[in-house]
């Protein structure tokens, strides 16, 4: 997609906050006519550069009371070790996100749990003991900060 305006921006920047708005809701929010704002909206759409639309669940209520953050060493970077890793990612529900990551360790995942006896589990019967694994470095999320999924347009 060609470098977004002023108006692509705006757009962006309420549906990463309200993705649930009708078309005319946010042509009200951004000052464009509804037919202006639905073509720049499908513009932006086609372009790949909204991924999708979700609603985001309160982790704690639907009771996921344990959140980490796991540093990962695999034993070695051999492609079918990586790729046993990768795909253990996968088909673990528990895990939210993970990420290649440079420095000590090789990968950063997120991990939520009903609780510290579910997390114990998991850690030591799924993640500790995929034989691509080498060793583990667990964070307890003790409170959360700072949460958002709005990425920061006014940089770009």
């Amino acid at each position: 997609m060609e470098k977004l305006d002023k108006s692509d921006k705006n757009i962006l920047s309420v549906l990463q906050n309200q993705g649930r708005i009708t078309n005319q809701e946010l042509a009200e929010k951004v000052n464009l006519s509804a037919a202006a704002c639905w073509r720049r909206l499908e513009k932006i759409e086609n372009s790949q550069l909204i991924h999708q639309y979700v609603a985001l669940v309160d982790r704690e209520q639907i009771g996921l009371s344990v959140m980490v953050y796991v540093h990962i060493r695999l034993n070695d970077h051999h492609n079918d070790t990586v790729d046993e890793f990768d795909h253990f990612v996968e088909k673990s529900d528990s895990i939210l996100e993970c990420y290649s990551v440079s420095g000590e360790y090789d990968y950063l995942v997120k991990i939520v749990a009903k609780n510290v006896h579910d997390l114990e589990l998991f850690l030591m019967k799924k993640l500790l003991a995929n034989k691509s694994v080498g060793s583990a470095n667990t964070n307890v999320v003790l409170k959360q900060k700072k949460y958002t999924t709005a990425l920061p347009l006014g940089e770009v």
